[in-house]
């Protein structure tokens, strides 16, 4: 059976191909597609025998592209996958010509299952073939459930043996359940994770930003979320992680609980990280070395760094620029007076200027400056660092205002 695999996750789509490649080999993928539009055209271009759909995506939804996929294809068959357990999105997406309908909290215990139907009997559509008048089951259906349990046990063997750790979490940070990858990773056994919750493995620094995604999950505004984070281990060392988490939901769209799969992040990622970090530190002691004021700051006009002098230099600690915006640091006339050196060199400028200019808090500064644009991997800029140096002559009865 050949399967192509829509979802604009690349998180889920692997998770997907792993589950699939431990589980049988009987199936082969043959694409991925991230969005309804290009399902459509690898349908036309690979030819599968059965396409896993997602429904919440960008552009085309799932639903658009299965009624054009039956349309051009008749002879391929849609598996629908989702985050919510609601019948009626199980009738939509039967409606719009579906095979089947998973939600992804069952994933590894109903897809296989599903596709095995698939291959027996050509579809499901919501049906239960192979009973008699009477509603007896036949030597077919007694064989096909029979294949049912099969699949199902070899699907909790598969959760087990997956090689990502996975989790059930309750909406009050509970552990439902989690696999023995998961255990592995974190040093505990799954009786030990039962009595914990997130805040007793979730870094410190991580907790906040986990929780306020997990609130939002609960508020319905959003299905899932991916980041990366550090989980603390049994033995207090710290395990860099890669995190996606969906919700599952009841018929009325309220929060039951939420899957979290979570992938040890590389070796190479992490000798990386800390190559930067080692590089940031070298970049900190040369720069607090120099006699200039230094920063960057971002698209939105905010300080997203500075270097001492520059601090010194404004009369505040570095902790009362960074992350705040100009603006505010500066006052709103020497805002104003800059903003279109701002504009400048946001349009991908390098900026050269010298300019009186009246701060707030450390008043008027005779200055020069050098702004140099900085951008994103794409090519777009993203900010500015900027060089700035106080020219001010100071009154005979006062000493050297600037660094």
């Amino acid at each position: 059976m050949r399967v192509l695999i829509v979802d604009d996750d690349e998180f889920v789509r692997r998770g997907v191909r792993t589950l699939l490649s431990l589980a049988t080999d009987d199936v082969s993928i043959c694409g991925e597609a991230a969005d309804g539009k290009e399902a459509i055209a690898k349908t036309v271009e690979v030819k599968p025998d059965v396409v896993l759909m997602d429904v919440r995506m960008p552009g085309m939804n799932g639903l658009e592209a299965t009624r054009d996929i039956r349309h051009l294809s008749p002879w391929t068959q849609i598996i629908v996958l989702s985050n919510y357990e609601i019948p009626q999105a199980r009738q939509e997406a039967l409606k719009a010509g579906a095979a089947d309908y998973v939600a992804k909290s069952e994933i590894w215990t109903r897809l296989m299952p599903s596709l095995r139907k698939l291959a027996t009997e050509g579809g499901a559509n919501g049906d239960t073939p192979g009973l008699d008048a009477q509603g007896e089951s036949s030597d077919k259906t007694r064989d096909l459930r029979a294949q049912l349990r099969e699949s199902e046990e070899r699907f909790r063997a598969t959760f087990e043996q997956s090689a990502v750790g996975m989790a059930h979490i309750t909406l009050d940070g509970r552990w439902l359940r989690a696999n023995q990858k998961l255990c592995q990773i974190l040093g505990y056994t799954q009786q030990e994770m039962r009595r914990l919750t997130l805040r007793d493995v979730v870094h410190l620094r991580d907790v906040a930003h986990d929780f306020a995604q997990a609130r939002k999950l609960a508020n319905g505004e959003i299905d899932r979320y991916s980041t990366e984070q550090r989980y603390i281990r049994k033995d207090g060392g710290i395990v860099p992680v890669r995190l996606t988490v969906n919700a599952v939901r009841n018929p009325n769209g309220k929060l039951k609980y939420c899957v979290r799969v979570v992938e040890e992040v590389s070796a190479v990622t992490q000798r990386t990280a800390h190559n930067l970090e080692i590089a940031k530190g070298y970049l900190a002691l040369l720069t607090n070395r120099m006699s200039a004021a230094l920063t960057r700051c971002s698209h939105d006009l905010r300080y997203l760094w500075v270097n001492e002098n520059y601090a010194k230099w404004m009369n505040r600690p570095i902790e009362r620029i960074v992350g705040r915006r100009i603006l505010d640091v500066f006052g709103k006339e020497a805002f104003r007076t800059l903003r279109p050196r701002f504009e400048q060199v946001l349009k991908g400028e390098d900026v050269v200027y010298k300019e009186k200019v009246a701060y707030e808090g450390i008043g008027l500064r005779h200055i020069s400056a050098v702004y140099a644009p900085t951008r994103d991997l794409a090519g777009k800029v993203e900010g500015w660092m900027a060089l700035v140096e106080d020219n001010t002559v100071p009154k005979a009865s006062e000493g050297l205002q600037s660094d």
